[in-house]
């Protein structure tokens, strides 16, 4: 039993390990491709900064708990099957849906808060300002990723908890 516990224990620390690093590289690789390429934003703008590291706190706040579904997951499949071929094909199916879905809804979730907030700001050019290093453009942008993220955590993982594979429950009528 005790054996049990330490290897899922070293499997979420595993997969915690991979899937923060993968994400938050990737996320910073598309921003970095996305807005300070396209804004022409030098290495010493700390508005920028602000604003990046916000968006990357948003994408760590989001993901932090992504792990318990898979893991989850992996437990209700170890239970449910004996063979190793088809939990192997089970679990990387579910991981994979669970990775899509978490990678597409941050995306949607932090596209979405910035454009509305640059839609409801139209006298505001956020990134030009951030290009013109305005620190406290540069904050207020990020507080609003920051929150918006806050308010949509639980609804991002209500949504991947549908599709855990828990077993169906007998109904008595």
């Amino acid at each position: 039993m005790k054996n049990d516990i330490f290897y899922y224990a070293v499997s979420e620390l595993l997969l915690s390990i991979f899937l923060g690093v993968s994400l938050l590289y990737f996320t910073y690789r598309l921003i970095e491709r996305g807005i300070k390429k396209k804004y022409n934003i030098g290495d010493n703008n700390l508005s920028y900064s602000i604003f990046m590291s916000s968006i990357l706190f948003s994408v760590a706040y989001l993901i932090k708990d992504i792990k318990t579904p898979i893991l989850n997951s992996i437990r209700i499949l170890q239970e449910s099957t004996d063979d190793g071929s088809v939990l192997f094909f089970d679990v990387t199916k579910y991981t994979l849906l669970f990775l899509v879905v978490v990678i597409l809804s941050i995306f949607i979730i932090n596209l979405i808060s910035l454009t509305l907030f640059t839609f409801m700001t139209k006298n505001i050019k956020e990134f030009k300002e951030i290009q013109k290093n305005n620190i406290a453009v540069a904050i207020f942008t990020g507080v609003i990723v920051i929150s918006i993220s806050i308010m949509l955590k639980d609804s991002l993982y209500f949504l991947l908890d549908t599709f855990v594979p828990y077993p169906d429950v007998p109904k008595f009528e």
